[in-house]
């Protein structure tokens, strides 16, 4: 059986690749090999291992100069670095992957009881984005975003969609970067309630590192944007709970719910 294969012509658009490896009109590259399952591992390697590719730098980049990533992509660089969709729908088989590991390696699993005394409206969400995770990474962002462009509104450096950008970019490398630190801490179970607090101060440094440099702004004045962010949050949340009572009363007048 033969190895390879004879290319004359790139199979993306059809140009004539004559004696190169790369099409001059589509930069697709040259695929002469039959597939196989070395050639396969190969394949995948080459795109997310090799300390070069675009993944290694998209994780290293956010990390360290998240505004450059941001920036980049806000202003239309899309080949430096993994395009937004693509480093979220990754951010999401992680967290799968790390649901799926919970469950069937650590027996992890939402503990009903911890929703015992929650309004019915307010369980009821609580319980589908546990069993959904993936929902909840879409009910945050646009969230995160609202109060985004609360805080920085004098600003007026980004608008609502690129603030939306901004903050799946956050949610998603926040998920990617503890991705191996949680399955370890699934490791000592009597542990997790108490490294969630951890994992927040985090988030919250890392939220801090990322508006600072986007913004260009002091730490001194980040922070105290940072507290302003809190204060919108818990007014948020008050409200969405006061809106979930009277929901919640509404539906058991009705007999909707018990």
């Amino acid at each position: 059986m033969k190895k390879s294969l004879t290319i004359n012509n790139c199979k993306n658009c059809n140009y004539d690749l004559e004696d190169v490896n790369f099409c001059s009109n589509c930069g697709a590259k040259k695929i002469t090999k039959r597939i196989t399952f070395k050639n396969l591992v190969s394949e995948i390697s080459e795109v997310y291992l090799n300390v070069d590719n675009t993944f290694i730098k998209t994780i290293r980049d956010l990390t360290i100069k998240p505004h450059i990533v941001i920036d980049g992509y806000i202003n239309g660089v899309r080949k430096k670095h993994l395009n937004l969709a693509s480093y979220f729908l990754l951010s999401i088989t992680f967290s799968a992957i790390l649901s799926f590991i919970s469950e069937q390696f650590f027996d992890i699993q939402s503990d009903p009881k911890n929703h015992e005394n929650t309004n019915e409206v307010i369980k009821f969400f609580l319980e589908t984005t546990e069993k959904y995770p993936t929902l909840g990474y879409f009910l945050l962002i646009p969230f995160y975003s609202l109060i985004s462009k609360f805080v920085f509104r004098k600003y007026k450096k980004y608008n609502f969609t690129e603030l939306i950008v901004i903050n799946t970019y956050f949610i998603a490398h926040l998920t990617i970067l503890t991705f191996i630190p949680y399955i370890i801490i699934y490791s000592f179970r009597d542990y997790i309630e108490e490294t969630s607090f951890y994992f927040l101060i985090l988030q919250l440094a890392y939220g801090t590192f990322l508006f600072k440099n986007l913004y260009k702004l002091s730490y001194k004045k980040i922070i105290s944007r940072g507290f302003l962010a809190m204060l919108f949050f818990v007014l948020i949340v008050a409200g969405f709970t006061l809106i979930a009572g009277i929901a919640t009363g509404i539906l058991k007048e009705y007999g909707l719910i018990n």
